[in-house]
């Protein structure tokens, strides 16, 4: 039949039960702390989920070179993307950028995230184009001691 653990076993079975469960419960406060910050700083929270979109990216792009397609355009596209989305976080946190130049950076972005491959060729040198006109605009926006900071 079954055997009964001795008292001494039963208590080390508990003390590490309860041991583990103080754990888990630390762990989990950690985990939420993080998650809190992750939050409340925006820079972080896209580097957080970036990687994934890294993957991603690289694995089309691979595929793009295999199947003989001008994959240096999508990759360009990619970094330009990424190039609006730093763009955007900063100039959300800048009280010295007008709002209407964040707005339109956020339409611009979507607009080439939108951006079918097929008419990359003719439009990708728009997006460039824009993306030095915003950089400057917000350089004449906020001097350049605000910006590095």
């Amino acid at each position: 039949m079954t055997e009964e653990k001795p008292i001494s076993e039963k208590k080390t079975i508990k003390k590490k039960l309860i041991h583990n469960c103080i754990e888990l419960f630390i762990w989990v406060i950690l985990l939420c702390m993080c998650y809190g910050y992750l939050k409340t700083h925006p820079a972080e929270e896209v580097s957080f989920f970036s990687g994934y979109k890294v993957i991603y990216q690289q694995t089309e792009i691979f595929f793009q070179n295999f199947f003989g397609h001008n994959w240096d355009l999508l990759k360009q596209k990619y970094s330009l993307e990424s190039y609006y989305q730093v763009m955007i976080t900063q100039s959300e946190e800048k009280p010295c950028v007008d709002p209407k130049l964040v707005e339109e950076l956020h339409e611009t972005y979507t607009a080439l995230q939108n951006e079918p491959k097929k008419t990359l060729e003719n439009t990708l040198y728009y997006y460039i184009d824009k993306q030095y006109e915003f950089s400057e605009e917000l350089k004449k926006d906020c001097p350049v001691e605000e910006i590095n900071s």
